[in-house]
């Protein structure tokens, strides 16, 4: 994609949107400028005139790049490149690592808690499958990043999103489990006798502080791995783009 160098060159100063979008919408552009190339040769064109014709489809008109702006900063995609942001001074790294870390930690020391079993919530099992779809996906990703990224870069980005939903998800299922629990009790109070209140409030307790406080540590720690993700992502993104200017500033 290099032979649109200048193309790319001439958007990349008139863009002035903040990354990542303005990085994805580079990408975007040199993506369809291939396209577009690789169209007008299989109609017979050579090299040269297939180039042209495709710069002439795919200029570096203003209304163009707004309307490209437009799509990159709109909907769920613009707000999480809002929520995003990015991570480059060594103390926020420093900082971030140390906050996974740290959920890791707090969410192994309450499963290995003698307790724990003990007072085991049955919405415990989804939030505990939900950790776990969430380590396979991001052990995907992960591969995806540093080992297979594949022709096109902008792959490593798909699918991110779930990661997000696996978030949500988490908190429904401790919320689902709060109300169940807090019904539960009620019943059991007016079915048992009143001397038994002590001893069903302490295990109330004991079960939906283990299984809420499990949800939450799940919930934040796959929103933190998406944000670690993303990051990758946009830092693989830009390499990319580095690459494909290269050309024009040599």
């Amino acid at each position: 994609m290099k032979r649109f160098a200048r193309v790319l060159g001439e958007a990349h100063d008139q863009l002035k949107i903040p990354e990542p979008s303005h990085t994805r919408v580079l990408l975007e552009m040199a993506s369809d400028l291939e396209d577009s190339y690789q169209f007008h040769l299989s109609q017979g064109c050579d090299e040269t005139e297939a180039t042209h014709r495709a710069e002439e489809a795919f200029g570096t008109s203003e209304e163009a790049l707004k309307h490209l702006t437009r799509i990159h900063e709109s909907g769920l995609g613009g707000m999480q490149n809002r929520l995003s942001g990015q991570i480059g001074r060594p103390w926020e790294k420093v900082l971030l690592l140390a906050i996974v870390a740290f959920e890791i930690l707090a969410a192994a020391k309450i499963v290995s808690h003698e307790a724990f079993s003990m007072f085991l919530s049955p919405f415990t099992w989804p939030i505990a499958g939900i950790a776990l779809a969430a380590f396979a996906f991001t052990a995907w990703k992960l591969y995806q990043i540093f080992v297979n990224s594949g022709p096109d870069v902008r792959q490593i980005r798909s699918g991110l999103g779930v990661l997000l939903f696996f978030a949500g998800a988490s908190l429904a299922f401790s919320g689902c489990g709060f109300l169940f629990h807090l019904q539960r009790f009620f019943r059991l109070n007016y079915e048992t006798a009143p001397e038994s209140l002590f001893m069903n409030f302490a295990g109330w307790m004991a079960t939906i502080s283990f299984m809420m406080t499990l949800g939450l540590l799940v919930a934040m720690l796959t929103a933190l791995i998406w944000f670690v993700l993303f990051n990758l992502a946009s830092r693989s993104e830009r390499r990319e783009v580095e690459a494909l200017l290269e050309a024009e500033i040599g």
